[in-house]
């Protein structure tokens, strides 16, 4: 059995090329008329995963490519995959630097020193009067290089539902769906006009054709609101939905995840021997982490 953190698991289904995919079914039993193509294509992807994760692999799945962005201190290494559901490494949260810019105009080559530089000086951030005087006489740099942190989203066992139970959560918030879109005389406005696409409220761009009669940020604000009451816990279920009807423990089998581009964990996995059958338990539960 192998484990994989949530937000890993997320890369099997937002590295394949959604909006290239003609993938066929329903969503759910009931129609669902506020998915954008995008949307469905995702949900009817992860159905696929669940069915048949080497049809999935084969047919369906492009690979993840591993790509260094060269703006950060740690970049371009594969996703892992873990043995021990108690692995350290599982659990711990991520945490990255940015490159400063002064180092990154003069290049890869003085941006691949500086994170030798900076691997063998990490130890003194926390002292950091002593890691910025390094910084200084090594680089010419007077400010410290800026912190980024983002929480592991973990491993986490999905609740346990009955499928009667789930269905019902699932037929409880279309029919909030319905009650907020007909709120008031605004919502339906906004929501005719653009509930399939929840995305514009999170660009910084004006929003093409906007004839509602309402400004962009209003329309944005709504927008906002209804993915985040509506939209996220409604995937949320549907994933959940479709491991219960589909593969209730998804298993894959060999090397699939090896495939998938991820690698074994180094510290529990004895040198990368894998004879094990392995099983994703976790496709992405958190609202936050979805990634359509």
């Amino acid at each position: 059995m192998a484990y994989i953190t949530i937000s890993n698991a997320q890369h099997i289904i937002y590295k394949t090329d959604i909006k290239s995919l003609d993938l066929k079914g329903t969503v759910y039993k009931k129609k669902i008329f506020f998915f954008s193509k995008f949307e469905e294509n995702s949900l009817l992807a992860i159905q696929e995963l669940l069915k048949d994760p080497e049809k999935f692999i084969t047919e369906i799945y492009k690979p993840i490519v591993v790509k260094d962005t060269y703006k950060f201190v740690y970049e371009g290494k594969p996703p892992a995959y873990h043995k021990a559901i108690d692995c350290p490494r599982i659990s711990a949260n991520y945490k990255n630097f940015e490159i400063p810019e002064a180092i990154r105009e003069k290049g890869i080559d003085e941006i691949i020193r500086f994170r030798k530089w900076f691997e063998e000086n990490k130890h003194l951030l926390d002292k950091p009067d002593v890691f910025v005087m390094r910084l200084e006489l090594r680089w010419g740099i007077v400010t410290n290089p800026k912190e980024i942190k983002r929480y592991n989203s973990g491993w986490t066992e999905v609740e346990n539902y009955k499928l009667e139970e789930l269905e019902q959560k699932i037929d409880d918030l279309l029919r909030e769906a319905g009650r907020y879109y007909y709120a008031s005389q605004k919502n339906t406005t906004i929501l005719k006009r653009f509930n399939k696409y929840t995305f514009l409220a999170y660009r910084d761009e004006p929003i093409d054709n906007n004839d509602t009669g309402y400004p962009d940020n209003e329309v944005k604000a709504l927008l906002k609101e209804y993915n985040d009451k509506i939209k996220k816990p409604l995937k949320r279920l549907l994933i959940e939905y479709y491991r219960l009807t589909l593969n209730p423990d998804l298993k894959l089998e060999g090397n699939l995840l090896d495939q998938l581009g991820f690698k074994p964990c180094g510290q529990c996995y004895d040198e990368y021997n894998i004879t094990e059958p392995l099983t994703l338990t976790n496709l992405p539960d958190n609202n936050d982490d979805l990634p359509f």
